[in-house]
């Protein structure tokens, strides 16, 4: 009775299965063999419940009912129904909450990536790669009235902010580098996202402020742009900012503008500034970057930085080098060194340490982590009933005596029996594969192996845009694997959320430069030689005495800010010593 009453609440109207209304194509890669009912199709087409979507040499991402995502590998055809796609040809993941018909099996999923693939002989493989799946005699789930749109699930980055120090010295007045004169200054930043849009787009503030708790102080900020390109899994960005600081005499200030192209972790960039001060000794430069990864550190890189840049000021460029390295030390602590020489600032070392973290306790704020356990086909297991809107795939040789829109309705008899019977029940978790029978029959399960976790990611993620699981995978890879090599974190984007938080370094020593004092260009000052007291006489050549009026005194030029007076003597005696007095 019990059963009976659980049978007909689960079967009222308002409870049938949500149904697989739509497949909508997003992005076509490989080429443009992607067809709707053998038609060729466009991005953003629909096949709609009845039609057949297929591929020829070709992949394409798929979004279903904004519930799930899609990667149709080559080779592949699905068929849409009412309540579910049949999987004819090929392979497909998917990454969404929903139920996989078997045959007569149903296959229970939520807040999971599978891939699943069928073979010559018709036989199904079933590969977990995040979440949980439960496999068992086929039912209907209830009907969702909070589907959450899949799209809206993608990992975004938190506030960040960051303390440290930087130093550096040179020997651009004239001194030997060890008696240089430099800064040692405490440095304080904060990173804002702004907007991010797909797991894969992010605008940006980045602000930072140093001081020597003296008389040395500067601030910068800056509005940046980056974005993954998943077809060569490169990471762009573009920046433009303000910077300012003190210098004696005179408060400096300049736009700045910047670019980098990442791939592999090697880096490509360009970033320059321009003075918007009157100070007279502003200095503009330019700035090129080849960054190469050395050495590996967990799921970053030890990076070796070439730099050839250009300076500007007092009217002339100056060409030279700098060479620097960054060492990432976990995802908190950087550490980086630089040296540089040119005519201008001679030779200048410098370098830094910082400590970032993040406001909300990770640098990533991902909501698939914080799914809900992997529903179950068991109608007294699944809470998924009443509070989720899961779809269907059905696999196996479809039923030539059901329309291909009808929807097979799930008897009370049948309920009854099947809660009688558990020993159906399979499990599978993240990390582990599975082969069925044509009719949905288990025929093998196993834990993947490293290299076929490995493949999958590759065969079925490589060139696509990210997932909104993708991070969650990783993370499934690092526990049973270890840390993923270099192309499986490009793929899965762990190289993009690092890069993505990490702002193009700017630091003062290296990018707030101006003109030495001692390079200057020299102005002369005109001076005279006068005695002291009240009653001045004033040196003129040839007079001994000297003269009483400035204006017939005997002119001299210097450019430094003392002038010599020795040997220039005036007064009444014609003995009396005179000293510099500029005009």
């Amino acid at each position: 009775m019990l059963a009976l009453s659980c049978a007909a609440v689960l079967i009222t109207p308002e409870a049938a299965a949500a149904p697989f209304n739509s497949a909508t194509l997003r992005r076509i890669i490989d080429g443009r063999e992607v067809f709707i009912d053998r038609r060729q199709a466009s991005v953003n087409e629909t096949a709609d419940r009845g039609q057949e979507l297929s591929t020829g040499s070709s992949r394409a991402e798929v979004l279903f009912d904004r519930r799930a995502l899609g990667f149709l590998g080559k080779n592949s055809l699905i068929r849409l129904g009412e309540d579910c796609f049949r999987l004819d040809r090929g392979q497909v993941l998917v990454n969404g909450p929903q139920n996989t018909c078997l045959g007569s099996k149903v296959l229970g999923i939520r807040g999971t990536t599978y891939v699943l693939s069928v073979q010559d002989n018709g036989t199904y493989e079933l590969a977990v790669l995040s979440g949980e799946a439960s496999v068992g005699d086929a039912v209907h789930e209830s009907k969702t009235e909070d589907s959450q749109d899949i799209l809206s699930m993608y990992p975004t980055l938190n506030p960040v902010i960051g303390f440290g120090s930087s130093a550096w010295g040179g020997n651009a007045s004239g001194e030997t580098l060890g008696e240089a004169a430099g800064l040692i200054l405490g440095d304080a930043s904060f990173f804002m996202p702004l907007s991010q849009s797909l797991g894969s787009n992010l605008l940006y503030s980045y602000t930072t402020a140093s001081s020597n708790f003296d008389a040395a102080w500067g601030a910068s900020t800056e509005l940046g742009y980056k974005w993954f390109n998943p077809d060569n899994r490169s990471i762009s960005s573009v920046l433009m900012g303000y910077d300012g600081w003190d210098s004696a005499g005179c408060f400096q200030s300049q736009l700045a503008l910047g670019g980098l192209w990442q791939k592999g972790r090697w880096q490509f960039g360009v970033n320059g500034g321009i003075p918007l001060d009157q100070c007279v000794n502003n200095l503009g430069y330019a700035i090129g970057q080849i960054g190469i990864p050395i050495a590996d550190v967990g799921d970053q890189s030890i990076t070796l930085s070439l730099s050839p840049y250009v300076l500007y000021g007092i009217g002339e460029s100056f060409g030279g080098g700098r060479i620097g390295v960054n060492v990432p030390i976990g995802n908190q602590v950087m550490l980086s060194t630089y040296g540089q020489y040119d005519n201008l600032l001679d030779t200048v070392i410098g370098g830094q340490i910082s400590y970032r973290f993040a406001t909300k306790g990770g640098f990533v704020d991902d909501p698939n982590l914080q799914r809900p356990s992997a529903s179950s086909p068991m109608p007294w297991q699944a809470r998924e009933f009443n509070t989720g809107s899961p779809m269907q795939i059905a696999m196996g040789p479809k039923r030539e005596s059901s329309p291909p829109q009808a929807a097979e309705k799930v008897q009370i008899s049948e309920m009854t029996n099947l809660i009688g019977n558990t020993d159906t029940l399979v499990q599978l978790k993240a990390g582990e594969e599975a082969t069925f029978s044509p009719e949905g029959v288990l025929l093998n399960q196993k834990m993947m192996s490293k290299d076929r976790f490995s493949q999958l990611i590759i065969e079925t993620m490589s060139g696509q845009n990210l997932l909104p699981e993708s991070h969650a995978i990783n993370l499934v890879y690092k526990k049973l694997y270890g840390v993923p090599d270099v192309t499986l974190l490009s793929i899965l984007g762990s190289d993009w959320l690092i890069a993505a938080r990490t702002p193009y370094p700017r630091l003062r020593g290296a990018n707030n430069l101006v003109v030495p004092n001692n390079k200057l260009p020299k102005t002369e000052k005109t001076y005279v030689c006068s005695t002291s007291g009240n009653y001045r006489k004033y040196y003129q050549t040839g007079n001994s005495m000297g003269v009483s009026n400035i204006a017939d005194a005997t002119r001299f030029q210097t450019t430094s800010n003392t002038g010599s007076c020795s040997g220039k003597l005036a007064g009444s005696s014609g003995q009396d010593a005179t000293s510099p007095e500029f005009i």
